[in-house]
């Protein structure tokens, strides 16, 4: 049974190596292909007008590891659509340097690269472990203990390859920093920032003067809507967080009354 890993923190991260010895462990046959530099923050970026290459830079011919001068979708691309990993079953992008919650996760190119994995057809899961503080910014910036992440993956990737997924369907994982006692695993939506409009103050470095950090180092928790059954509240209770994701963007979108009071049939093009 073969699992394609990869991440967007790049081919030497922790993480990745962590969840790659979890699941060689667990009796699985692993392929890592990641960014050969880190690559957070990409999203659903691909590279399409200039080759891009990989190159074996450790692992065995049985569990190898790749690094790709792409984006972490790049990544997925060239493993599934040349003869790098023909026989892939799963995807798993991760694990993160940090969690990947709630509105943050539409900047993700950890979610990002799993979702490519789902367009192509597999079942797909993108997991992220918090900071070992358990606070809940944009980016984490303190330690990480990979131990709830990789057990939760694992257990998770066993359970799918078992029971199956709904296709064009990725499950975004988070795990927390500071575990219950008595941790479990938890179906959650994704939660929302609560950002404010014209809230950012110039700051200044020696790259210039901007507004380029976004506050995302400034202490403590970013602004969040505490709500039960969000991620962000499973994790807060210290458990982990699995956010069924959709590739379909339109299910239960269109029909609905709010698109209808567009008067949509009401459009003509100039001239008519």
């Amino acid at each position: 049974m073969t699992i394609l890993i990869c991440n967007d923190d790049g081919v030497q991260s922790e993480g990745l190596h962590s969840l790659r010895e979890g699941l060689i462990g667990a009796g699985y046959r692993t392929v890592a292909v990641a960014p050969h530099e880190p690559r957070s923050g990409t999203s659903r970026s691909a590279t399409f007008r200039r080759p891009v290459t990989y190159w074996q830079v450790g692992g065995t011919d049985e569990n190898p590891v790749y690094a790709c001068d792409g984006t972490p979708v790049d990544c997925v691309r060239v493993a599934l659509m040349s003869d790098l990993v023909p026989d892939a079953r799963l995807v798993i992008s991760g694990i993160n340097e940090g969690a990947n919650l709630g509105d943050d996760a539409t900047y993700s190119s950890t979610v990002g690269a799993a979702i490519e994995g789902a367009l192509f057809g597999l079942p797909a899961i993108s997991t992220s472990q918090q900071s070992t503080d358990g606070l809940f910014r944009l980016v984490d910036l303190s330690g990480y203990d990979w131990r709830p992440s990789v057990e939760s993956t694992v257990w998770l990737a066993g359970r799918v390859l078992e029971r199956g997924m709904p296709p064009r369907t990725v499950l975004n994982l988070n795990a927390p920093g500071v575990p219950a006692d008595s941790m479990r695993m938890k179906v959650t939506r994704l939660g929302h920032r609560t950002w404010r409009r014209r809230s950012l103050q110039v700051e200044t470095n020696d790259h210039g003067t901007g507004y380029f950090l976004f506050d995302v180092n400034s202490p403590g928790h970013h602004p969040y809507e505490e709500a039960e059954g969000t991620d962000f509240a499973a994790l807060a209770a210290g458990h982990v967080s699995v956010s069924p994701l959709s590739v379909h963007w339109a299910d239960g979108l269109a029909g609905t009354g709010w698109i209808e009071d567009l008067g949509l049939d009401d459009f003509a093009p100039v001239g008519d």
